[in-house]
């Protein structure tokens, strides 16, 4: 599709997929790399997960290892993050000066618990920072997820609600409706792996049950706007302290990138990356 196509469909259904970015000969390799440092990580995941739903907050459901550093582990995702429909995208919705925030991984292993409906940082309700509802009708962040592995209904692809991005709010919050109940109009994202799905990040989505034998692995990774607050996020910060430690919330945190990760990085994607290099 051309970026014009990936611009009508974020407007309308709030999503879009742009299939086979990763070519299929180098998708194979891409995941390895990943699942290795998610394995190696699970036990530590897991303890950090545990910690925050010991604290009643709401957050992913069992067999779900979410890995918010993985680019300081690995950077085998690196050369694609770039591709030239996804910056251009990211022009037309934010102008110059966007970034790219937060490289994680997800493993969603065989049998995992559904998730809960909600929309990605910085809308989710359920985490400390947060934009408040209602919200101006604006896309502040686009969200993407690389599927390495082949995304449909055995594997468990993301469940989504076509359209819902125009909302003043997301069900995070508590209300409308069940959370954690099945949506009449949730549709399930099918494509093979090494493609990418991009999404407004107010778009109601949720984790979908893997019926497979074999882990679903994916990459999540944010652009936004340069104006965008990302401090909340990044603990020891003046922020982070205000609105997470201090009122004992919910966190959302994405590691530093060391420097000498950043400076061995392709040299297209470090300006996207700098604002987030540790000192």
């Amino acid at each position: 599709m051309t970026t014009q196509d990936l611009l009508n469909h974020l407007d309308i259904e709030g999503y879009c997929i742009i299939e086979n970015l990763i070519p299929a000969d180098e998708v194979v390799q891409v995941r390895e790399n990943i699942a290795t440092h998610l394995r190696a990580a699970y036990a530590e995941t897991e303890k950090k997960m545990a910690e925050v739903r010991g604290k009643g907050h709401r957050i992913g459901g069992a067999g779900v290892q979410a890995h918010s550093g993985i680019i300081n582990d690995d950077q085998s995702i690196a050369p694609y993050l770039t591709d030239a429909r996804i910056l251009e995208t990211a022009q037309a919705l934010f102008g110059d000066h966007h970034r790219i925030w937060g490289i994680g991984a997800i493993a969603n292993h065989p049998d995992n618990d559904r998730g809960y409906w909600h929309a990605d940082w910085p809308y989710n309700q359920t985490n400390a920072a947060h934009i408040p509802a209602p919200y101006a009708d604006t896309c502040t962040k686009l969200s993407s997820l690389w599927m390495l592995t082949e995304f449909n209904e055995t594997t468990g692809g993301t469940l989504v609600i076509p359209g819902s991005h125009r909302s003043q709010t997301n069900p995070s919050g508590g209300d409308l409706f069940d959370r954690e109940a099945r949506h009449p109009a949730e549709l399930q994202i099918s494509a093979p792996a090494g493609s990418v799905m991009l999404f407004d990040s107010r778009l109601w989505h949720c984790v979908a049950k893997n019926h497979s034998d074999e882990p679903r692995y994916a990459v999540n990774v944010g652009y936004t706007a340069w104006w965008l607050n990302l401090q909340p996020t990044w603990m020891g910060s003046t922020d982070y302290t205000t609105m997470v430690v201090e009122t004992d919330g919910k966190p959302n945190v994405t590691p530093p990138i060391p420097q000498s990760t950043y400076e061995a990085l392709p040299s297209e994607l470090q300006p996207l990356i700098r604002h987030w290099v540790a000192n």
